[in-house]
């Protein structure tokens, strides 16, 4: 049974590596949490998770934030190692840059903070092995579908589907004019998601793969066997390991910015040498410690260890959710323009460009992370992401590569988890979320 309780330790840093981060961060209210199972299965690795919130106001009592992926149950087990009973309780840090980090300051509503058009990149389709290229590969030569218009979405929440729920949503994504998916992958296996990869590409989708392993597990088996094995069916795009600045995916409960790149780097040089692109970050919006101090943090680890040559082929994976805002609202860097605070980031760090990939985001009806404002209608659903695609269509910036809803489908596909249904575009009942219409409607 879930088991809230209330946090009521200060964070302690020094479990954390000592990154610089300016002014010290200020520390949440409490927030509850739950107690993960002790039950070692794949599905219980799927948590729910919290959001650090600071502020100088008052709390607004938001709803913590839950990752889609933490709130499944639908997965088949590949035994996982041993992890405690218990997390530890402590409060967590959050960024004064972040506005998931703290209450949204007052916006005129009458004056759109939209940002001007931006040059975008020439289209580029061609294949390419990064382990042969020398150097940072240059923007234009990361592969991009045909008439790429940064429109994209993430699969359904299972590591495999039949044939037909394959071709059936492959046509969907098609009339939603999407030309990105991000999917799901168990681990370094082959074979499950051939046929989704060989549809998708053939529809002229560009697959990303996430390679899901519980807890910062590394990564089982040949990887760069797998890696060459999804290449040569049109996959480029390889994102191991998911939201790793949240106690849940870590296995002490203690996030850490060390077992991250422990893990993730290993995975990315394999993913490299068998010609795919690995994908760093993948942070959750806010999360346990905040993602922008904790890209900051890995980031500059990459440097102490000497391996940010690493990032020459890689790519920066991002979560954008808008929550109750409309997209103006955030332009300087959370909400659907998390982008700008990830790019400025990235630019300190390494003085040059990574793609970014948001491959979750999007709006939820319902959702009210911030009590001051509405919560959010299907009208506002639907206007928010036209706005944002007709952004990523029309104006978006050069290393920003594409925009994902989650998610296409649930139930109506062969999950088990009713409480994705509300997400989802294509629901069991028949039904479907207005977004559909709105993201046909965009061509």
């Amino acid at each position: 049974m879930m088991q809230n309780r209330m946090r009521d330790d200060v964070f302690g840093l020094s479990s954390f590596r000592m990154i610089a981060f300016g002014a010290p961060p200020k520390v949440a209210p409490p927030l509850s949490k739950s107690t993960p199972s002790a039950t070692p299965s794949f599905a219980n690795e799927l948590k729910r998770a919290t959001t650090a919130r600071a502020s100088t106001q008052p709390p607004l009592k938001p709803k913590p934030y839950v990752s889609p992926m933490k709130r499944s149950n639908i997965y088949e087990p590949r035994e996982p190692s041993t992890r405690p009973t218990t997390l530890t309780n402590r409060p967590t840090t959050a960024s004064t840059s972040s506005s998931l980090s703290r209450p949204p300051t007052s916006v005129d509503h009458s004056k759109p903070t939209l940002p001007p058009a931006a040059v975008l990149r020439p289209e580029t389709a061609r294949p390419i092995d990064p382990s042969t290229q020398p150097g940072a590969l240059a923007l234009n030569a990361y592969p991009h579908p045909n008439g790429d218009n940064g429109r994209g979405l993430h699969w359904v929440p299972t590591t495999k589907q039949d044939k037909s729920t394959v071709d059936r949503f492959v046509a969907e994504a098609q009339r939603m004019g999407v030309k990105w998916v991000t999917f799901l992958n168990d681990g370094a296996n082959i074979g499950a998601n051939d046929y989704l990869v060989s549809k998708l590409a053939g529809a002229g989708i560009e697959p990303v793969m996430r390679l899901y392993s519980p807890t910062l597990e590394p990564l089982r088996g040949d990887v760069e066997g797998m890696v060459r094995h999804y290449t040569a069916l049109g996959v480029h795009y390889f994102q191991p390991f998911n939201e790793p600045n949240l106690i849940c995916e870590n296995p002490d409960g203690k996030v850490s910015v060390d077992r991250y790149l422990n893990a993730w780097i290993p995975a990315a040089k394999a993913i490299v040498r068998g010609g795919g692109l690995p994908g760093f970050g993948s942070m959750a919006p806010g999360g346990d410690f905040d993602d922008q101090q904790f890209l900051t943090a890995a980031l500059a680890g990459l440097k102490e260890r000497g391996e940010t040559g690493v990032l020459d082929k890689a790519w920066l994976s991002m979560h954008n959710y808008t929550w109750n805002h409309p997209i103006e609202d955030r332009g300087d860097g959370d909400g659907f323009f998390k982008f700008r605070a990830y790019h400025s980031i990235v630019q300190g760090a390494l003085g040059r460009d990574l793609p970014i990939i948001g491959t979750e985001g999007g709006t939820f009806v319902g959702e009210q992370e911030d009590a001051k404002m509405a919560a959010v209608t299907p009208g506002m659903a639907t206007d928010w992401t036209s706005q944002a695609f007709t952004y990523m269509r029309d104006k978006r910036e050069p290393w920003m590569f594409a925009s994902s809803v989650w998610t296409i489908a649930d139930l109506a596909a062969g999950g088990s988890d009713q409480r994705f249904e509300s997400q989802a575009l294509f629901r069991a009942d028949g039904s479907q979320n207005a977004i559909v219409g709105a993201l046909q409607a965009l061509g």
